[in-house]
């Protein structure tokens, strides 16, 4: 759920604050949102009825997309850097890019890590 909520939430923002730019406006941030949604229904389904084949499926889509984030923040910084050389655009970095990074590292980490329920 925090991949999807991070993807909505601003990831850069401009002139100190008055211009958020979130993340579903563009490709990726699309992309990590419905990778959150996905993650987040086989989470729910394999909480309803366990299967290994649907824990390994979250393990590999969080971690997945822990490193689509992590490549997203590097490249985040990158702008960030960039901006700051303008005098009047004063950039500050939201909170959804960070929080979406958070999501998919725990579903990852969760899914990987989980023990088998009993039968």
């Amino acid at each position: 759920m925090l991949i999807a909520i991070g993807a909505f939430l601003p990831w850069l923002s401009l002139f100190a604050g008055l211009h958020p730019l979130r993340g579903v406006i563009g490709l990726n941030g699309r992309l990590l949102a419905v990778g959150g949604a996905l993650c987040l229904v086989a989470g729910v389904r394999y909480w309803q009825r366990p299967a290994p084949r649907l824990r390994h499926a979250v393990a590999v889509l969080g971690w997945g997309l822990a490193g689509f984030t992590l490549w997203l923040t590097i490249q985040l910084f990158v702008t960030y850097r960039d901006l700051r050389t303008h005098g009047t655009l004063v950039p500050q970095l939201g909170p959804g890019l960070f929080v979406a990074l958070v999501g998919s590292l725990v579903a990852g980490a969760t899914a990987a890590f989980c023990s088998e329920p009993p039968q």
